[in-house]
């Protein structure tokens, strides 16, 4: 299998999902038409001529936002590679709010499943270090990678023999963690405009994260601010993987971040519409902003998907034309 072929599974499912290599061949090979792949290589192959063919098959599935409201759903494993322009042509309000939604959701619940599964093994270290033992050399530059991943240590401080601190390690502890999917989703809402803005279609830019002197230039960019624009992404996933970072190592997130660590020690699932306070900083609208996060937090329901989870299923990949 070729490089680039391999990165772009990477990219799709983390650095610990090329066991889904075998599962994902056929889905890579397809054509640049309105095609998704059902199964393994030689499986069944769909055409979709309409969105209206996708919201069909997720009913088809018991992906319903009812389902997701009631709390604990299973959610196809359903990946978009692209955000497609005009995706909701011919389609109502409610119905278009339903499909974006859905859709997004198995890619911030696979980026969630990436961070929790390096969770669990910091957590784990983290014990073995405080019990004496050492980390071996595989597990130490694990840890280093992690910590300069999530900006608690500088790439160009530490080296191979640096050792983290019990600080650095309960700081790094802070910033490992899930975002709620509601929390997620109402932001990719506003933020993308229903994936049907200029940087959701040209840069798969569905958060609104700037980036200064690279990507997508403002129409009514405000030079004294300097030449910020929208970071682009080589696939929505991207998106939502830069999102989950500028939450977890911002210095502007820190109150979300100490809101969601307060939840889990009081035994709760950390819920978007009482951690949305916490990204304040993210919009000059300040307070109107967070009200909005909330609002379409709690008039779209959109609650029930921070117990939501994905199904046990193989991978099927979105290729092009359409949500």
């Amino acid at each position: 299998m070729t490089a680039k072929f391999l990165a772009l599974v990477e990219e799709l499912f983390g650095p610990t999902g090329r066991w889904q290599v075998a599962v994902a061949a056929c889905l890579i090979t397809a054509a640049a038409s309105l095609w998704f792949t059902l199964g393994p290589a030689g499986g069944e192959r769909v055409r979709l001529k309409s969105a209206q063919q996708l919201d069909d098959y997720y009913v088809e599935q018991g992906y319903t936002m009812q389902a997701l409201r009631a709390g604990n759903a299973k959610v196809p494993r359903v990946f978009i590679t692209t955000v497609p322009d005009n995706w909701a042509k011919d389609l109502d309000i409610p119905r278009k709010k339903s499909l974006f939604f859905r859709t997004l959701l198995p890619l911030v619940l696979q980026v969630n499943a990436d961070i929790r599964a390096d969770r669990v093994r910091l957590t784990g270290l983290r014990k073995r270090i405080a019990a004496g033992e050492a980390p071996d050399h595989k597990d130490h530059a694990w840890l280093l990678e992690l910590a300069e991943r999530y900006a608690v240590v500088d790439a160009d401080e530490v080296n191979a023999k640096t050792l983290l601190t019990s600080a650095q390690l309960a700081h790094l502890d802070t910033r490992v963690d899930m975002v709620p999917p509601s929390l997620a989703l109402s932001q990719s809402a506003i933020e993308s405009a229903w994936a049907l803005s200029r940087f959701a279609v040209e840069g798969n830019a569905l958060f609104g994260q700037w980036r200064y002197g690279k990507g997508l230039k403002p129409e009514d960019q405000r030079t004294e601010l300097g030449d910020y624009r929208i970071a682009t992404f080589k696939t929505p996933i991207a998106s939502v993987r830069g999102y989950m970072k500028n939450l977890n190592t911002n210095p502007a997130y820190r109150p979300f971040r100490t809101q969601r660590k307060m939840a889990q020690k009081l035994g709760r699932v950390p819920q978007g519409e009482a951690l949305a306070a916490g990204v304040l900083s993210y919009s000059e609208r300040g307070a109107a902003y967070i009200e909005e996060v909330r609002r379409l937090i709690r008039s779209n329901g959109l609650g029930g998907t921070d117990t939501a989870s994905l199904k046990d299923m193989e991978p099927i990949e979105l290729r092009a034309g359409l949500f």
